[in-house]
């Protein structure tokens, strides 16, 4: 084919034969393509740049997902397959049942420690001084149902003779077969085998029927006495922290109450003895075997100046323990000053939980 002819003149861009052309081009050609250089390299850059870092991204989340699944496997090992996030879904959701589970009891004692009043404390105040007097009565009855008070009784000047023939040593050993007798877990027998030494008995069975009467109530008597006290110790449980000065003042108003069931009972004794004596076995052995003749062995051996002196033992025993608690317990400014002081404290705690 014939080549497509061009026309001449002065002004055409286009040189006479090819190479002419090529040869006024180069340097306009050059030109441009030094200018556009560096943009280009630029841009070459900005785009591959990427390119060679995700291999080494891909590289690290292979390496997690690797991680990931090894530590899945071993948890889940047995289990089945496991999905992707399946493990940190369960360990979401058994955080958030401990929490939801956690919350209301944190809300609970949060609130309590907030109200931090003691439950029943009116209660609790009055069992405790209730508890002193029976206490102390009964550990004055213990005190004096031993032989030592026996002794000293049967030695005291004034103490009435046996007119029917006890010597004091048969009076010890007789009286502290009795005394015995009401305090052990021993059968009658204890007492109703007991003979002198020509083979008569000491005890009568009505005299015998009856200790085992005052055995009875002597064992129920201090049963009761000792599980009120249980209760009144456990109602002290807390109390000197959340309530201070609350014991203290307990025992305070127990020792007083103590002092005036001692007076009133000092005061029938002294206006009507025999009153007094004949209506408290009336009603604790109501059986009516304790009336017995001057010759038996428990008159002779317990005539009533004995139960005079006891009773006296008994409210002397009565009066040194209260003085004592009342002096340990009395309200003191430096007492009073700490139990306010503790009031103040714990004010301040609750104050900072209920912001």
């Amino acid at each position: 084919m014939s080549s497509t002819s061009r026309p001449q003149g002065e002004d055409t861009p286009w040189a006479e034969s090819p190479e002419q052309d090529w040869d006024n081009l180069l340097p306009a050609v050059s030109q441009e393509a030094a200018t556009d250089a560096p943009e280009a390299r630029r841009s070459s850059e900005k785009q591959v740049a990427p390119e060679q870092q995700r291999p080494s991204e891909q590289q690290g989340a292979a390496a997690v997902r690797r991680s990931a699944g090894s530590t899945g496997s071993e948890d889940h090992r047995g289990n089945g397959p496991l999905e992707p996030g399946g493990h940190d879904d369960t360990t979401r959701q058994g955080r958030a049942q401990t929490q939801r589970g956690t919350e209301p009891r944190t809300r609970t004692a949060r609130d309590a420690a907030i109200e931090d009043k003691p439950r029943a404390l009116g209660l609790r105040r009055a069992l405790m001084t209730i508890a002193v007097p029976l206490a102390t009565l009964m550990l004055g009855v213990r005190a004096i149902a031993t032989p030592a008070f026996l002794w000293f009784e049967y030695h005291r000047p004034g103490f009435p003779k046996d007119s029917f023939g006890f010597s004091t040593d048969d009076r010890m050993t007789y009286g502290s077969y009795g005394l015995e007798y009401v305090l052990n877990a021993a059968p009658s027998r204890y007492l109703g085998d007991l003979t002198t030494s020509d083979g008569q008995s000491i005890f009568t069975p009505a005299e015998v029927s009856h200790m085992t009467d005052v055995k009875h109530v002597m064992l129920w008597a201090m049963v009761g006495v000792v599980l009120f006290c249980l209760v009144a110790l456990v109602g002290m449980k807390g109390l000197r922290r959340r309530a201070p000065g609350a014991i203290r003042k307990s025992i305070f108003w127990g020792a007083w109450l103590t002092l005036a069931v001692l007076v009133v009972l000092g005061i029938f004794g002294a206006l009507g003895w025999q009153a007094l004596f004949t209506g408290f076995h009336e009603v604790f052995f109501s059986g009516g075997n304790w009336a017995f003749r001057e010759s038996d062995s428990l008159i002779r051996l317990f005539p009533e100046q004995f139960w005079v002196d006891a009773a006296v033992g008994i409210a002397i025993f009565g009066v040194v323990v209260s003085a004592v608690l009342l002096i340990s317990t009395w309200p003191t400014a430096y007492r009073r000053q700490r139990a306010l002081k503790s009031v103040h404290d714990r004010q301040e705690i609750r104050d900072r939980l209920s912001r």
